[in-house]
């Protein structure tokens, strides 16, 4: 009894690991890949977004330096908030090749047509995502995890940043750690 008693709670153990080290989404990391069609292809010009055309061993955008990562839904009332500072940093350090990327969880049709409203209302240029089955989601911030959630991404790949959930600071916060990242002001990574 004592026996089958621990084969369970031992199977249960290695049910919740991560089947690989690689499974974990970690600062310090490398950030899992993707490509997800865009809600904004006119605004972004581009239909599909693809995390390795920026990052990467080999990246198609050799001015990117880094990406910003983040994950929002349309019921989310600070990640409607998020949208347009992120537009704003988009503009403010393109050329110094910061990267945004956002991504939509909505799954409904009604949802993701908010989500364009949205897109649209603020005038976003950078891609937008549609992970309308959650898979990327779910890779990124597990089963439940607050929104908006962002992730800063290095040139090599690798997870630099992780910021889930908001808070009154959020927006200086993401300013400091992109500028870090970029190799800007203070505590610049080098």
């Amino acid at each position: 009894m004592r026996l089958l008693l621990l084969i369970a709670c031992a199977a249960s153990l290695a049910a919740a690991l991560p089947v690989h080290a690689d499974d974990e989404v970690a600062e310090g990391l490398p950030a899992p890949g993707f490509q997800l069609r865009t809600l904004n292809p006119e605004a972004a010009k581009v239909s599909w977004v693809n995390l390795e055309h920026y990052v990467g061993a080999e990246p198609e955008d050799p001015q990117a330096r880094a990406v910003v990562l983040s994950f929002f839904a349309s019921w989310c009332g600070p990640c409607q908030k998020e949208l347009p500072y992120l537009q704003q940093l988009h503009q403010m350090y393109r050329e110094q090749g910061l990267r945004v990327i956002a991504v939509d969880i909505d799954k409904d049709e009604a949802g993701i047509a908010q989500a364009r409203k949205a897109i649209a209302a603020n005038g976003i240029t950078y891609p937008v995502g549609s992970d309308r089955f959650n898979l990327l989601a779910r890779r990124y911030l597990g089963d439940k995890s607050p929104l908006p959630s962002v992730f800063i991404i290095r040139k090599d790949g690798t997870v630099a940043k992780i910021a889930k959930g908001y808070s009154k600071d959020a927006s200086s916060f993401l300013l400091a750690e992109v500028q870090r990242v970029l190799g800007l002001g203070k505590g610049a990574a080098k």
